[in-house]
């Protein structure tokens, strides 16, 4: 389970339509480390990029990128998502330490009839982990998904051996919908894959628990 109390929370207060909602901008660890979240907004360095997701590359962790990516493949990602967040396709968040990249996380609409389902996804360094950043990362694209789209599910998908993270989304209200047996290729055998959904008001009850609104 996350260890939300090794966090402290910086908010800033915004009003929307559905009232007042509370946005995250730093995080402070119970050793002092503050992390910034902030969206991408075309001043990232692409080789801060290229060196968190070759670092998840080579720890084998549960990505679809299973190969190290150049800078020139780097540099065009990138773009790409700052095109898409600047146009309000999606929204994706950065967390960073001292200016590092720590963990990212997105949140993407469907195509057309499925614009009302949001997908995210979530990925976090290794020594940075156990500490309740993913949850909080989590929770936080949640509350700006709605705030952005007002969204029918929020869903997201997660590989039967992620044990941890399955844990993870559960606790913050994610129920299992669907399994894909024999999905994802991972070292050359496939695992099964799930499809998570959230369940909305068990999220706010939660949010609620912690003085969250």
């Amino acid at each position: 389970m996350p260890r939300k109390k090794e966090i402290k929370e910086k908010l800033t207060t915004v009003d929307t339509e559905k009232g007042r909602i509370s946005l995250r901008k730093n995080l402070v660890l119970k050793d002092g480390t503050t992390i910034r979240i902030e969206p991408v907004n075309g001043k990232e360095d692409p080789r801060e990029f290229q060196r968190f997701i070759n670092t998840l590359t080579k720890e084998g962790t549960y990505l679809l990128v299973d190969k190290p990516v150049t800078l020139k493949e780097e540099k065009q990602w990138l773009q790409t998502q700052i095109q898409a967040q600047r146009k309000g396709d999606q929204i994706y968040l950065k967390a960073l330490v001292n200016g590092h990249l720590i963990a990212d996380c997105f949140a993407k609409p469907g195509f057309g009839r499925n614009r009302g389902n949001i997908n995210l996804g979530i990925a976090v360094a290794k020594n940075w982990r156990g500490k309740g950043i993913g949850h909080m990362l989590i929770e936080e694209i949640i509350v700006r998904s709605e705030q952005k789209w007002h969204p029918k599910n929020i869903y997201l998908h997660v590989v039967s051996a992620n044990k941890k993270a399955h844990q993870l989304y559960e606790s913050l209200g994610f129920l299992q919908i669907a399994q894909l047996p024999q999905w994802f290729e991972y070292n050359t055998t496939y695992l099964d894959e799930y499809i998570l959904i959230l369940d909305k008001k068990r999220f706010q009850q939660e949010k609620k628990k912690a003085g969250i609104r």
